[in-house]
């Protein structure tokens, strides 16, 4: 801190102490004010004022980090709204709007007017509302009013509902210039500034602060510090953290102002009597330096570090300080707490970053209790677990209970209570996890022994089910050697002895003495086993084709092919010569997973064909002249005019068809005679002979 000289407001003895030079100060703006008032009077009505009814509202497109550009509103020239009047406001006369459309749940909204921060800033006695619902129709969700006339004023609001339509109403005691921030985000750190309702660290993730704006309720806890001998009223805009030591380590950490020209202080206590209770607290550290320059080694970053051997550094800049103290040694289980403090401006914020091997212990406490207090229980005997955790900061969120090999279930969230059995014997131990809102981790172990306690066994087969539209189940059969009827069984599937779904499973038996048994077994289901067909296909007359049928896997395999008068060929592999079309009935058993399918084999006759006739003229249709075959297979073709000229030789031309040209040109449209030797599907040649019309 900067060493001011400070004393009692005597007008007003309620607020907080001033320096004189800040007196004076606000008595000249308080001038400027009136001034400002009269001149209002004068020209009310020579402005419009865009968002001064709430229909007219300027509209914030992205409220996750806003702020009205410099030298910021002024609401000057605004009006009363007729909307209900706000609950904390003490008057309202030139409130003016701003709406925004929720993207987080959490919103901060800070004006800033006549304030050492805001040098443009002319506004005093800040007023804030923030409402939901429409113009018509508003519902109040939050109010603030700038009672110690700090013109620095921050209203926080949660839970608002994402994606919709929100309002904020500003007004001032005394009207002019301000500066509108909006912080719409995940989680806003809004600090604590007491000692007993401190923060709590569990974890040494960098902690921002965006705006500190007052010294809580209690503004004397910073009385009595070794830094701060002789000065009263120093705690002004503070925050308190509090943490446990988790072991014994070096701590350090770096205070970085949000403003560069901002006297950041600090003190490091510890408490001995844990967390909330900060009677007796015990200074370990304490910083008060500061100056009125920037540049100055006593403003800037401050905290813990190795190199400084300072433990206390008074107010002002004496020369060898340099704004850090010697590091702390924590000793596990021991609690401190650490306040900041801004000296300099209202409203500026800091970072904060942790440092050295020191850990800090979480807030959460695990805790469970079994209904079996000597915590021995028989195999496949229910155990019951009941939690009791509890947190003294925040709350509870997450629940992780792992009950060890062998259970069912092994694992399982939420609070419970829960019901686990096991499956095999020995000790078994049992862990509760929690964790709060803040990331404080909580942890608690039992130890429970399964015995076996009777002589019944009981055992199971499986028959495993097949794939299929839909697959079949899995079924067991139950075998039980030296049970008591009645026996009762539960199944792990919930569903008795058939399974839809593979996996490891298990089943508890009891026996009419209340002995029990278990069994765990593995079903596969359905099975991995498949079988492909061939497709339909076709034959000439004739021919012979061979056909297979796949399968996997192969080690248990039975297949059959049975036709239309039920003869039946077996085995994977078939050469088929229906000589007719011919329908078979495909089955094929794999690990007693039956598949079925049909196969339709179309035996076609030969054919050879001649036409009588073809059109060259290139249209794509009977372009060319050819024999039409279908299992026979042409040899030779030859083609003559008329006149006895051979035109065309398919051994010569390499075609088996004649396009209809004579050396390349056009032949004329004619009769032409033709000769055509053939290999038919039996091996014969045959030899045909004829004539076809050329048509142009």
């Amino acid at each position: 801190m900067t060493i001011k000289e400070t004393t009692k407001h005597k007008l007003f003895p309620h607020l907080p102490y001033f320096s004189q030079r800040q007196i004076s100060i606000q008595m000249t703006r308080l001038y400027q004010l009136l001034a400002f008032l009269g001149f209002m009077v004068c020209s009310a009505a020579s402005y419009a004022q865009a968002n001064d009814e709430c229909s007219g509202a300027t509209v914030i497109s992205d409220p996750t980090d806003f702020c009205t550009d410099q030298p910021g509103e002024d609401n000057s020239f605004a009006s009363q709204s007729p909307q209900p009047f706000p609950s904390c406001f003490s008057s309202v006369s030139t409130d003016v709007w701003y709406t925004f459309t929720a993207v987080a749940p959490d919103v901060a909204v800070i004006v800033r007017g006549q304030t050492p921060s805001n040098p443009f800033g002319t506004m005093v006695g800040i007023q804030i509302a923030l409402y939901s619902g429409d113009c018509n129709n508003l519902t109040e969700l939050a109010c603030a009013f700038d009672q110690n006339f700090s013109n620095n004023l921050p209203l926080f609001a949660a839970d608002l509902v994402v994606g919709q339509q929100y309002f904020i109403r500003v007004d001032g005691v005394l009207p002019g210039v301000f500066e509108l921030c909006v912080e719409n985000k995940e989680v806003i750190n809004v600090v604590a500034g007491d000692c007993p309702t401190a923060t709590f660290v569990c974890s040494k993730d960098p902690i921002e602060v965006e705006s500190v704006f007052n010294a809580g309720i209690d503004n004397l806890e910073m009385e009595g510090a070794p830094c701060l001998t002789g000065f009263t009223n120093i705690e002004t805009r503070s925050a308190w953290y509090v943490f446990t030591a988790a072991n014994n380590g070096k701590l350090e950490f770096t205070i970085t102002p949000n403003a560069p020209d901002d006297d950041i202080d600090f003190i490091l206590y510890r408490l001995p009597n844990g967390p909330g209770d900060c009677t007796g607290k015990i200074s370990e550290r304490c910083m008060a330096a500061g100056d009125f320059d920037a540049s100055s080694p006593c403003m800037g970053p401050t905290g813990l570090n190795s190199i400084a051997t300072d433990l206390n550094q008074p107010a002002g800049c004496a020369p060898g300080q340099d704004n850090f103290l010697r590091f702390l040694n924590l000793v596990a289980g021991r609690t401190y707490a650490l306040v900041i403090n801004n000296f300099t401006s209202v409203g500026n914020g800091f970072t904060l970053e942790w440092g050295g091997d020191a850990l800090f212990k979480g807030a959460a406490t695990a805790n469970f209790s079994t209904d079996e207090p000597d915590k021995k229980i028989c195999l496949g005997e229910e155990l019951t677990v009941t939690d009791s955790s509890f947190t003294s900061e925040g709350e509870i969120v997450s629940w992780h209970w792992d009950f060890g090999a062998g259970a069912q279930p092994d694992t399982i969230g939420g609070t419970g209570p829960h019901t686990v059995q096991y499956t095999t014997t020995g000790p078994k131990s049992i862990f509760l996890t929690v964790v709060t809102d803040a990331g404080c981790v909580g942890l608690d172990t039992a130890f429970v022994l399964v015995e076996f306690c009777c002589t019944m066994e009981a055992d199971v087969s499986v028959k495993p089910g097949c794939p299929g539209n839909p697959p079949t189940s899995a079924e067991l059969t139950i075998f039980i050697e030296n049970g008591l009827e009645p026996i009762n069984f539960t199944w792990s599937n919930n569903t008795g002895q058939f399974f839809d779904t593979s996996g490891t499973f298990y089943l508890l038996v009891e026996d009419a003495n209340g002995c029990k048994d278990s069994v765990s077994f593995t079903v596969e289901t359905p099975l991995d086993v498949d079988a492909t067909f061939p497709q339909d296909t076709s034959i000439l007359q004739g021919e012979t084709i061979t056909l297979n049928i796949s399968a996997s896997p192969t080690d248990s395999l039975s297949i059959f092919w049975i036709d239309m008068n039920g003869d039946t060929l077996v085995g994977p592999v078939q050469a088929l010569s229906p000589e007719e079309t011919t329908t078979y009935f495909l089955v094929v058993d794999n690990y007693g997973c039956i598949f079925t399918d049909s196969l339709t084999v179309v035996v076609k006759e030969p054919r050879f064909d001649r036409p009588n006739a073809f059109t060259p003229n290139g249209d794509g249709a009977n372009d060319t002249f050819g024999p039409v075959l279908l299992g026979h297979t042409l040899l030779q073709m030859e083609v003559w005019s008329r006149w006895g000229e051979k035109i065309f030789d398919s051994l010569v031309e390499g075609s088996n068809t004649w396009n209809g040209t004579i050396n390349g040109n056009p032949a004329p449209s004619d009769v032409y005679v033709y000769r055509m030797r053939v290999r038919l599907v039996d091996g014969q040649e045959k030899i045909e002979k004829g004539d076809v019309t050329l048509l142009r």
